[in-house]
């Protein structure tokens, strides 16, 4: 099992925003398209760009479930907090972003998952 939260301490999203949130439940993946993500390579992100994936991906695998709060908005904007917790499934992780939208507000999307990766924009794995 990957060590989300180990990972998700590795990037920054701040002032990044979401392209898109791609399902795909024949592979049972989560795709969440980001238009810049950062790596955090010390304690803190410092304006480190040397490993910026433009248009990349957060890839979440073994997803059993994901949900939109409110239903209706359309995560499209500045991403906000982001969080792994322990899933009530076992093996897994939840992980929450918080996501605005250009409608006004904010989505919550929470993904119960086995696994994650990063891709860059060509949809090769990212270490």
């Amino acid at each position: 099992m990957t060590d989300i939260p180990g990972l998700l301490k590795t990037i920054y999203l701040g002032d990044r925003a979401c392209k898109s949130v791609k399902i795909n439940g024949w592979t049972s993946s989560v795709a969440i398209e980001v238009d810049c993500i950062s790596r955090v390579r010390g304690a803190e992100w410092s304006f480190y760009t040397d490993e910026d994936l433009e248009g990349g991906f957060l890839v979440f695998e073994g997803v059993s479930s994901i949900e939109f709060q409110p239903p209706g908005l359309m995560p499209n904007d500045y991403f906000g907090d982001f969080r792994a917790e322990p899933s009530s499934l076992p093996g897994r992780w939840r992980v929450i972003f918080e996501i605005s939208s250009i409608q006004g507000g904010c989505v919550e999307i929470a993904i119960d998952a086995a696994g994650m990766h990063l891709q860059d924009s060509t949809g090769a794995k990212v270490s």
